[in-house]
Formats: C-alpha cells, sequence, structure tokens
C-alpha cells in the first residue's frame, strides 16, 4: 500500500509538472509569435520587397549590420528576413518614457506610418556640422540634456522624453546644409516651459504635422543604411503618389544605443504640413 501510495503520489506530480511546462511553451510560443511580427515592432507592414536586407545592404555593411543585432540581441528572434534586426515596438518603449502626442493616419500602403505629430514645445539646439559630426550631435545632446537637467530659469529636473529628434535640412542638390536637435518637452512643463540658461538652447512650439516615418532595428552607425532606409521610405511613398517636405529630413532615436533592442526612425514630412 505505502508503494502504490508513493508511486501514485509520485506520478501525480509528473503530471502537474507537465501541465506547468506545456502551459510555458505555449506562453513563451505566443511571446516568441509576437516578436517574430515585424508589423508589431515597426508599427506598419513592411513590403515584400525589403523583407530580406541581404539584398538591400552590401558586402562588408550587411556582416557588420548583422554583428551587431547578434550581439545585442543573441537569443531574440529579432529577424523581419535574413539579417534584418527588428526595431522595438513603440508602445513598449513610450510606455516607459513619455513621447510626443501622435495619432496614427490611416494611409494605404506598405514600408511606412503615416502620423499626425501633435503641436507641442520642444527644447531645440544647432548642430555644428562643420566639424566632426559625432562630435557635434554628442555637443548637441549635451546641452539638451543640461537644460532637463536643471540649466533653465526655474532649475527644474525635467525627465528625459523619447525621442531624440535630429531634424537635417538640405539644399536644392539634397546636400546638408544645416542640423538641429531637439527634446519634446514633457506634458509636466508644457503649458509653462523653463527658459534655458544657455543661449544656445531655446524653446519652440511646433505646429502640428503629418509624418511619414520608417523604423529599424539593430546598433549599426553605417550612416549607408540611414541612406538606404531614407531611400526606401522615398521610394514607398511615391508608391502612394505622397509628396514628403524634400528641404528636410527627420531621424529619431528612440532607445540608448547598445542597449537591447533599438529602435531607430527616418521620418520625412508631409508637403502640406510646411
Amino acid at each position: 500500500f505505502q508503494h502504490y501510495y508513493i508511486t501514485n503520489n509520485l506520478s501525480s506530480a509528473m503530471l502537474r509538472l507537465v501541465a506547468v511546462c506545456t502551459l510555458l511553451t505555449l506562453v513563451l510560443s505566443k511571446a516568441v509569435e509576437d516578436v517574430d511580427s515585424f508589423a508589431q515592432g515597426a508599427g506598419y507592414e513592411e513590403c515584400e520587397e525589403w523583407t530580406d536586407c541581404s539584398n538591400q545592404v552590401d558586402g562588408d555593411d550587411l556582416d557588420s549590420y548583422q554583428a551587431e543585432q547578434y550581439r545585442f540581441d543573441h537569443g531574440q528572434a529579432e529577424q523581419s528576413g535574413p539579417g534584418c534586426p527588428k526595431p522595438k515596438p513603440l508602445k513598449e518603449i513610450c510606455a516607459k518614457y513619455e513621447c510626443p502626442p501622435i495619432e496614427k493616419v490611416d494611409v494605404s500602403g506598405c514600408g511606412f506610418e503615416a502620423r499626425k505629430v501633435l503641436s507641442a514645445n520642444w527644447t531645440v539646439t544647432s548642430l555644428d556640422i562643420t566639424s566632426d559630426m559625432r562630435t557635434g550631435r554628442k555637443d548637441a545632446f549635451w546641452r539638451l540634456f543640461k537644460y532637463i537637467s536643471g540649466a533653465n530659469d526655474q532649475g527644474a529636473k525635467i525627465a528625459m522624453t523619447v525621442p531624440v529628434i535630429t531634424k537635417w535640412y538640405m539644399d536644392d542638390d539634397y546636400e546638408v546644409v544645416g542640423a538641429e536637435m531637439a527634446f519634446y518637452i514633457p506634458s509636466a512643463f508644457q503649458a509653462n516651459p523653463p527658459a534655458p540658461t544657455d543661449d544656445q538652447v531655446r524653446v519652440e512650439s511646433w505646429d502640428d504635422a503629418i509624418t511619414y516615418d520608417r523604423a529599424y532595428g539593430g546598433n549599426s552607425k553605417n550612416p549607408e543604411i540611414y541612406k538606404k532606409e531614407f531611400k526606401k521610405l522615398y521610394k514607398a511613398l511615391t508608391n502612394e503618389n505622397i509628396t514628403p517636405y524634400t528641404k528636410m529630413s527627420l531621424t529619431a532615436g528612440y532607445t540608448r544605443p547598445g542597449w537591447g533592442r533599438q529602435r531607430r526612425e527616418m521620418m520625412l514630412v508631409d508637403a502640406g504640413s510646411m
């Protein structure tokens, strides 16, 4: 009888363990399915011709693109196609950091998302493009970061928001002639934004604007990837007979470089918003 009791209890315990393991497998499988969906990460359906980025990035650029993704996202199903790092979902990012108010605009097409960015105050500084671009970006970022850290007339500590926006102004030959970096001022300070104490920093009120956004993941800083993503965005808009403003483009960084899954965006503004 004792042998039967022990054996029966062991069998019951094993059955419970199998049931728990099965449930965990189903949950994890669902999580992997969620991560595997490119549309869920990017926020739009990718165009079929770009689902395999092995034919979008050439030679050593592709090796670097894949290696960077593997380094920071190993073990996660981050691919939309061979070698294509998937962007971190915007919803997940904006649950942690405040993002500017936007409304999704329903348009047809693939390879981009259309948004209405609502009017708001931003803190802005010019970016020096005459010297090393990396140094110019770093200097601009720290000027803005000092502003939110207390370098303002209220001495206020302002929460970091995302994304970090960089506006690139271009001439008729599409050469960059100027640039600015901007942080969105969080809702707690929108009604009365503190004035910067640095004369290189200013507060600007931006009107409503329709933007077209294309996201990508990975940690590669190769400028060729930025160019290729902008070309794909422009082509996707052309396919839908959408005319963007061509004298300005924007890049947006939502995540800390080198820390987990990434999201960067290329953005063009609708010509009617300018």
